[in-house]
């Protein structure tokens, strides 16, 4: 999550005049949060989140896609190393994004019963 991407989202917000219907406190958040240089504190990205669920949707869902995907290919490596496939574990680590947010919206889109 980057100050940028925040600059959008209150544009975004702006524009579509969802931002007044935020509580104070996001509003808040969402403005002092683009002036920063980075985000780097894990609960200000989740407040960050969850304001992007409101005004950004599709894009918070991405966001939350991707972190899953790395999750996901961090566990399968560890699974190949673990049976002693070091060629496939390779190529998982070689993984581009599009593969990491393929993994991530597969698991999101999984009934909460079926997920491993």
């Amino acid at each position: 999550m980057t100050p940028e991407l925040v600059s959008a989202a209150y544009k975004r917000a702006l524009r579509f005049g969802v931002f007044w219907r935020l509580r104070p406190e996001e509003r808040a958040v969402l403005i002092l949060a683009r002036r920063l240089r980075a985000i780097r504190s894990p609960v200000l990205r989740e407040v960050i989140l969850r304001i992007l669920e409101k005004v950004w949707p599709s894009k918070a869902m991405m966001i939350k896609a991707y972190e899953e995907g790395l999750k996901l290919l961090a566990r399968k490596i560890q699974l190949a190393l673990a049976i002693g496939a070091t060629h496939i574990a390779e190529a998982l680590r070689k993984a581009g994004p599009e593969m990491i947010k393929t993994l991530g919206l597969q698991y999101l889109n999984t009934p909460p019963l079926y997920r491993g």
